[in-house]
């Protein structure tokens, strides 16, 4: 690109965030809002309660970001906080009747904010922004590098993710008719947290994680993460907890084997088409400290 028309790219763009940024401020404002509790009064609008870090998910807001809106919004009458029922450390959201009635307010600022952006523009154009500014934004996320990661993934893996984010639950979700639960976990090299969905194989409290990766030659990137990094969190159902991960051998890999086997006998024909030895890790679970400490 000549360096006039990435001056003209960048400009054009940085013009546009600033600007639309103000209107919407200016707008907002005699309804008390500031930038960004309004996406998050429509979410909750659009979608009805959920925890808190759905709502982060969704906006695509840190989660330190999404608690300071929240707590504003519900010293102004507008949300209600309550612990969720099956993991009393986390919160669900949700709107009170003013609440609901300035989210019916917001849709009409929103919609009004939305034709005087694109004033003057084809239906046709209109139509397409969305996509085209979506894919600005994913090229400059410094998430991104996740979105290359799960690419390679198959696309039903980033489907079971999805829908256990958006409906706040791991129940129903199934893999070749098996439950699933939801790993977050920090990579190996860079630390980052990820998230992925596995078998559910479960033994009095405790989960063996099994790194399959479907019968693949090479190991699957969340294993490198958790000898790394062995503080992980398991979503089970609703519920969320932390655990710690080691990696297990001889004796009381048979036993977690076999265990894992009989939760989905897919497993074993896994390790009979491929030479590597299929790791097992434990999951032992252990006090909510132990999450950011390794």
């Amino acid at each position: 690109m000549e360096l006039e028309q990435a001056y003209r790219l960048n400009q054009a763009i940085r013009l546009l965030s600033l600007r639309h940024r103000a209107r919407a401020a200016t707008l907002l404002a005699p309804l008390g809002l500031h930038t960004g509790q309004e996406v998050l009064l429509l979410e909750l609008s659009r979608s009805g309660p959920m925890i808190q870090a759905q709502l982060s998910d969704l906006l695509g807001c840190e989660p330190p970001s999404v608690t300071l809106m929240t707590r504003k919004l519900e010293a102004s009458g507008h949300l209600r906080r309550s612990p969720a029922p099956d993991d009393r450390r986390a919160s669900v959201v949700e709107l009170t009747d003013s609440g609901r009635a300035l989210a019916a307010e917001v849709r009409q600022l929103w919609r009004a904010l939305a034709e005087e952006t694109v004033a003057g523009l084809p239906e046709e154009t209109v139509d397409k922004l969305p996509a085209l500014l979506n894919t600005l934004t994913g090229n400059v996320d410094p998430r991104h590098a996740r979105r290359r990661q799960a690419s390679a993934r198959p696309a039903f893996i980033e489907e079971h993710l999805e829908r256990i984010v958006r409906t706040g639950t791991t129940d129903g979700v199934t893999m070749n008719g098996s439950p699933t639960v939801l790993l977050t976990y920090r990579g190996a090299r860079t630390g980052r947290t990820w998230k992925t969905p596995l078998m559910r194989v479960e033994h009095e409290g405790r989960y063996a994680a099994v790194a399959s990766k479907g019968g693949a030659p090479t190991n699957p990137l969340w294993y490198a993460g958790l000898l790394a990094h062995p503080a992980v969190q398991l979503q089970d159902g609703t519920l969320t907890r932390d655990y710690l991960a080691r990696e297990v051998f001889g004796e009381e890999k048979a036993l977690w084997w076999r265990r894992a086997v009989e939760a989905y006998p897919g497993f074993a024909e896994y390790q009979r088409k491929i030479e590597r030895q299929i790791p097992v890790l434990v999951l032992e679970p252990v006090s909510a400290e132990s999450w950011g400490a390794s």
